[in-house]
């Protein structure tokens, strides 16, 4: 885990550097050709768009699948007749919750 850690480390801090020169680029495009209006204004929208990536990069938008399978692992270890395991994810707290009921079989 702690390889894939750092090899992700790599490859965000490989993806801002690569943005941060693109931008670059971009930016001296747009000061040799300052009388083109509409190449100026495409290209501070894919700045801007740019921005928004590497806000992106260094957040990590994935749900923590590892704490749920941990938990699962430890109940399983504790109990092996485990056949299953009821998981819910509530939005919102309510008193009588509305869920829609998955079922899988892995």
């Amino acid at each position: 885990m702690e390889d894939f850690n750092m090899q992700s480390e790599f490859f965000n801090t490989n993806l801002i550097l690569i943005a941060d020169n693109l931008q670059s680029e971009m930016y001296k495009l747009k000061v040799n050709r300052v009388s083109d209006f509409l190449l100026s204004k495409h290209l501070e929208f894919y700045t801007n768009e740019i921005d928004k990536i590497k806000g992106l990069i260094g957040n990590n938008p994935r749900f923590k699948w590892q704490l749920l399978e941990q938990e699962i692992d430890s109940n399983f270890k504790k109990d092996k007749s485990l056949t299953g395991a009821n998981i819910f994810f509530d939005w919102k707290h309510d008193v009588s919750p509305n869920r829609v009921v998955l079922n899988f079989k892995l």
